[in-house]
């Protein structure tokens, strides 16, 4: 059984349980979570809050980048992309 959150809600669950939610709606896995929300740390998104909206944010920024794999219902962002995609990301929406 899934519960379905609003954004605002989502940002206020525990950890795992708002990374399980990024998980079902956008098909990241534990690792892709934790190196997303380590980079936003770094660059300065300290606040958990905003730092969950900016997750989201790249989240939704990367499914217009066209790289949701059907198949695999997933966001696929291939070997070594990650980093310099949250880096651009940042970068532009500062």
């Amino acid at each position: 059984m899934t519960v379905a959150f609003s954004n605002k809600e989502a940002f206020s669950l525990p950890d795992l349980q708002f990374y399980k939610w990024c998980g079902l709606k956008y098909g990241i896995n534990r690792g892709i979570y934790n190196t997303i929300d380590a980079l936003l740390f770094e660059k300065g998104y300290i606040d958990v809050y905003e730092r969950r909206f900016a997750l989201i944010r790249f989240l939704e920024y990367s499914l217009q980048e066209d790289l949701y794999d059907k198949k695999a219902k997933a966001i696929k962002f291939g070997r070594g992309n990650l980093t310099v995609m949250v880096n651009e990301f940042v970068n532009a929406h500062v």
